[in-house]
Formats: structure tokens, C-alpha cells, sequence
């Protein structure tokens, strides 16, 4: 067995399945919605530790910034404020606010992935979803393993560029899962999802590694994330969810059988035992028309949030 002192807990990692686990009784201690002030809030109330990244707005002030997590899972964890206003949102923000959200996620990706064997990025929205703070952020973190997970989904890309010669983007030439498709960027609802509406966000252009997209790539992604976020909020209110990226972990930036993309997957049911004790999703949407309600919420005005 595998357990290793990390950050005033232990990495352990399961004898049985290679998967691993954080204990870190640490985190136990994050401040929750509902304490006096916001610290992530400009102003009398705000405290966060030191600042490692800042877009600045123009007259002065910040547009985004990014600060040492205080409750820490690895030496390489920052998180991401996306907007000094408390009530942001991303999915009700312009196209150049998500835009700058990306940008954020591209720069502490390329800083944070030094001695990392991967880098997650990640966007938490409700407390079903595991926010403990309802002002705009994100996280990103280093870890010094691989995941169990992240070994099966690159094992399965290469194995499928080894028989069909071609990165996996996206299964889009099924036109009934499109959500949304500019030219560049793809959302989709995926064959097999693993959550009601899940939606999976992929780059026309294969690239495996995020920190190295184009600007006019990166915006058009951001323009997507934010569209698909809106049409989500108008057909199910404001729901939680996880917005996650996939990307080249570290040593594989270049891997031709590599592609980037993005998880949306809304949280809707609670996993109960049949999905607890194979790891098999139970969806009760199918995916074609999950794709078909969001689509035609995708192409309506925006509805303002209630």
C-alpha cells in the first residue's frame, strides 16, 4: 500500500483499483456561504493569501485574480476570482468576461504544471456541486499523480488514434447531440453521458494541450461555455454543476492522439447504489434530447436569471 505525508494529510492510494485518495483534514476548516463578509470581495472584508496573478481593469482595481489556496491540496493549488462583483456568473457574463476566465485557467495552467504530473482546472457552481463560497471562482491544481481516471481516458485515446488514425474531438457527425458548433468550437451532448445534460465542449482543431490554444481559439471556446452555461440555466433554472478541463498532463503536450476539451455536467440526481457499487451512471435524459432543449434555448434571447 501507497501512503505518502501531503500537506498536513496523506496521499493514499488503493492497493485494489490504483485509484487515489486525499486525506486532508485541513480542508475541513474552509469558510462556508454564510459567514460574515466575503473574502474574495473587494473591500473591508476581504482577506486572501498572497495574489500570484491579476488582469487589471482599466482606471485601476482588478478584472480577475488568482491567490494561494489557503486550504492548499498540493504546494500547486490557486484559486481563480473571476470578477470582483459578487454576483458574476459565467453563464450570464458577456462573451469578453468568460473570455478573460479562459485566459486566467491558460496562464496558471502553464505556471502551475512545473514538478505537477497533472493539472486540473475546475469551476464549481452551487453547493450540490461543492462550493463553499458563492462568489465567482475556479481552481486550479497541481497534483503530483496521475489519477486512475485521467490513466484509462489516455489509454483509450491512443488506442482509438492507433485504429482510426485521428485524435478523439467528439462524436459530431451525430448531428441530434450538437448543441452548439461555430466552426471552431463544438458543444455536444456525449453518446454515453454520465449526468443529465452533461455537455462536452471540444476544439475543431485538435490540440492536446490547453495552455498552448490560440487566442482566437481560446475566445471562441469561452463564447461556447458561456452560450451552453445560459441555455442550461434557462431550461433547468440555476442549476449546479461542475465545469471541468481535460488536457495533456504533463509530458504529453505534444501528443498527437491527445485532445482537449471541457466537461459541463449538471447536478441533478444523487448517485444512489446501483452507481455507487459498479460506477455505472444511471441518465434518465437521453442525450439527443437534452441536446435538442438546449439547442433551442441556445438559439433564443437570453432570459434574465430570476
Amino acid at each position: 500500500m501507497t501512503a505518502t505525508p501531503w500537506h498536513g494529510g496523506e496521499l493514499r492510494q488503493d492497493p485494489l483499483t490504483g485509484e487515489w485518495s486525499v486525506l486532508a483534514p485541513h480542508r475541513a476548516r474552509r469558510p462556508h456561504t454564510g459567514a460574515v463578509g466575503c473574502p474574495f470581495c473587494p473591500g473591508p472584508s476581504e482577506d486572501t493569501p498572497p495574489e500570484t496573478w491579476r488582469l487589471p481593469a482599466l482606471g485601476g482595481g482588478w478584472l480577475l485574480r488568482s491567490v494561494r489556496n489557503r486550504y492548499a491540496l498540493s504546494d500547486h493549488h490557486e484559486v481563480i476570482i473571476e470578477s470582483p462583483l459578487h454576483d458574476w456568473d459565467l453563464a450570464t457574463g458577456t462573451d469578453a468576461e468568460a473570455a478573460n476566465v479562459l485566459f486566467a485557467w491558460r496562464d496558471r495552467l502553464r505556471a502551475l504544471r512545473t514538478d505537477a504530473a497533472q493539472v486540473v482546472v475546475f469551476r464549481n457552481r452551487g453547493a450540490a456541486a461543492g462550493t463553499s463560497l458563492d462568489h465567482p471562482h475556479s481552481q486550479v491544481v497541481g497534483l503530483p499523480v496521475l489519477s486512475a481516471s485521467a490513466r484509462r481516458e489516455l489509454s483509450a485515446q491512443r488506442e482509438r488514434f492507433e485504429r482510426q488514425g485521428r485524435p478523439y474531438t467528439g462524436e459530431v457527425s451525430d448531428t441530434s447531440r450538437v448543441v452548439l458548433d461555430d466552426g471552431q468550437t463544438v458543444a455536444f451532448a456525449p453518446f454515453a453521458p454520465t449526468a443529465e445534460f452533461e455537455v462536452r465542449v471540444a476544439p475543431r482543431r485538435p490540440a492536446a494541450d490547453f495552455a498552448g490554444v490560440s487566442t482566437g481559439e481560446l475566445t471562441s471556446a469561452a463564447a461556447t461555455v458561456r452560450a451552453v452555461l445560459r441555455a442550461l440555466r434557462d431550461e433547468l433554472g440555476d442549476v449546479p454543476y461542475n465545469l471541468f478541463l481535460h488536457t495533456a498532463p504533463s509530458g504529453l503536450e505534444h501528443a498527437p492522439w491527445l485532445c482537449w476539451s471541457m466537461r459541463i455536467v449538471p447536478r441533478l440526481a444523487v448517485p444512489a447504489g446501483l452507481e455507487l457499487a459498479t460506477g455505472i451512471p444511471v441518465v434518465t435524459t437521453m442525450p439527443e434530447d437534452a441536446a435538442r432543449r438546449l439547442r433551442t434555448r441556445a438559439a433564443t434571447p437570453a432570459v434574465p436569471p430570476a
